[in-house]
């Protein structure tokens, strides 16, 4: 299985984690504003939630097959192009969703110098990366993953693009140690879809142990701002 064909297993397992998708979700609806960038939008799992809640939403996303089922949304502007790569006009945005994107682009430092600029002063960067370069194994491989992150490193990278960090926390701890024993321990490559459907039915109580903050989680959420005078 190539890794595009892991991607769009993946994002349909996603696609039906309700649970996890608000979970998700609801970190970022705060930061939203008007005007959204889908920074790698997929197949559309949280440009749809963007535009439920309001929002003008631009799905940005370089694979054809998802553009093209991107295009079956309703009330949605789509670009076909890499989040790296960010076409000049589409005027300064109000919030950038990139949920699960970054760690697939190349040249991630040149896609966050986009993002700032793309943003208007006070603007948001909503960020979801994978942590721990430690727990980098054969899914990662195979799901087209260039890395993980750690904490230090993707603070810096954010401040080296003119971002303002408000926030950069770990989340999820429970899944970083499903992870750590089936794709380290097991050095399993396959993406876990029963585990994750598993994993979003309890999302509900696992969201109370998200709020207390640890060194440890399965991702890094962050909200780096452009800053109001950039």
């Amino acid at each position: 299985m190539n890794s595009s064909q892991v991607l769009d297993r993946v994002l349909g397992d996603i696609a039906n984690a309700r649970n996890y998708n608000d979970w998700i979700f609801e970190r970022a609806r705060p930061h939203l504003g008007q005007r959204v960038l889908d920074a790698g939008a997929g197949i559309g799992t949280f440009t749809a939630l963007a535009v439920a809640a309001g929002a003008e939403v631009t799905a940005l996303e370089p694979d054809p097959a998802f553009v093209a089922r991107l295009t079956e949304l309703e009330g949605i502007n789509v670009i076909e192009a890499p989040a790296e790569a960010i076409p000049p006009g589409l005027g300064e945005f109000d919030s950038i969703l990139c949920l699960n994107v970054l760690e697939h682009v190349r040249d991630d430092e040149a896609a966050l110098h986009g993002f700032h600029d793309s943003l208007r002063p006070g603007g948001a960067l909503l960020l979801l990366v994978p942590a721990h370069s430690w727990l980098y194994g054969g899914y990662d491989r195979a799901a087209g993953h260039k890395r993980r992150y750690e904490a230090r490193a993707l603070r810096a990278r954010l401040r080296t693009a003119g971002f303002d960090v408000e926030t950069l926390r770990h989340v999820n701890p429970l899944g970083g140690l499903g992870w750590l024993v089936r794709v380290r321990l097991r050095r399993s490559h396959q993406w876990p879809s029963g585990s994750f459907r598993t994993f979003d039915r309890l999302v509900p109580a696992l969201r109370h142990l998200d709020r207390v903050p640890l060194p440890f989680g399965l991702s890094l959420w962050a909200v780096a701002r452009r800053p109001s005078g950039a």
